[in-house]
């Protein structure tokens, strides 16, 4: 039986393509069942990439977009809820005690009202360029508005921080700004750095436990006040503000802030004749200290600068 040529290679065409064929199903069939789980996993994993918009997870979206915006507008229990406000008069006369209101917050009094002892309130007053200083302290109870007298030597910019621990909050500040219009007058005396300072009868060493004073790490403060006259220590140092002595402490900064009244710590065990405090600077620059203590019944201060490294 004759073929034509044609069908001849039609038919040789037919037999290769069945053979190849019949080979890659053999070889399919060879493959492990893990290696074909393999090649898969791309397109599964492309297919879990995809965002899921079920309505259970929408759902649970608004769920948890509601606790948060419901958290937010709790009233949280921090200095907004325990500031004082400050009235301070439109008109002041230079060194002259200017009458100052300050209205405790009602959640503070009221708080305060279960404690047997009444709370101090102290208003330190400060030139912009920490040259004057002076403080004045009030109690307060069970009334909220309370009213103290500080001075203002002469016109200029000054700030006011008034300072309060009311029950079962930490140190509240408020801070108020006043400017006294009028000519400024010049520095009679340059700033002294020393760290020796001396009133007739009295002379006061600072001494601090670091040599270079870092920011961020705890320093103690140590005030060593001896008879001027025979540089002998004192024994007759009287009681101030219910403390052996009180210090205050601001760093210097082109717009005093809250963040610049630097809370400090009284060491109650020290030798009589010296008073010790401990403090930690947050920041570099220079910070001044004012320490106050009461001595024959006249409370005398005594001002140094520190400077505090990074």
């Amino acid at each position: 039986m004759k073929y034509p040529i044609a069908q001849i290679t039609l038919l040789a065409t037919l037999f290769l393509s069945q053979g190849c064929s019949s080979t890659t199903k053999t070889e399919e069939k060879q493959k492990p069942e893990n290696q074909r789980q393999v090649q898969s996993l791309p397109e599964k994993t492309d297919q879990s990439k995809q965002p899921e918009s079920t309505p259970t997870s929408s759902k649970q979206n608004i769920e948890e977009k509601a606790e948060k915006l419901q958290a937010s507008s709790q009233p949280q229990n921090d200095s907004s809820n325990t500031q004082g406000k400050l009235d301070i008069p439109k008109k002041i006369t230079p060194n002259q005690p200017v009458a100052v209101k300050v209205q405790i917050p009602a959640t503070v009094a009221k708080a305060n009202n279960n404690d047997t002892k009444p709370h101090q309130m102290q208003m330190v007053v400060v030139s912009n360029d920490l040259r004057f200083f002076d403080l004045v302290q009030a109690s307060y109870k069970n009334n909220q508005n309370i009213e103290v007298k500080p001075k203002f030597p002469a016109p200029g910019e000054y700030t006011v921080f008034s300072d309060y621990n009311p029950s079962g909050e930490k140190e509240q500040v408020s801070v108020e700004k006043v400017s006294i219009p009028g000519e400024v007058p010049f520095p009679t005396e340059l700033e002294s750095y020393s760290k020796t300072k001396t009133f007739t009868d009295t002379k006061i060493d600072l001494n601090l436990s670091e040599p270079n004073i870092k920011a961020g790490k705890k320093v103690t403060l140590k005030f060593d006040l001896k008879q001027a006259s025979n540089n002998k220590p004192i024994k007759d140092l009287k009681s101030y503000l219910g403390q052996k002595a009180n210090l205050v402490v601001i760093k210097s900064s082109s717009s005093l802030g809250k963040t610049d009244y630097i809370d400090t710590e009284t060491i109650k065990k020290s030798p009589n004749n010296q008073v010790h405090f401990t403090t930690k600077f947050p920041q570099p620059g220079t910070y001044k200290l004012w320490l106050q203590f009461n001595r024959d019944g006249k409370v005398k201060t005594a001002d140094f600068w520190v400077t505090v490294n990074s």
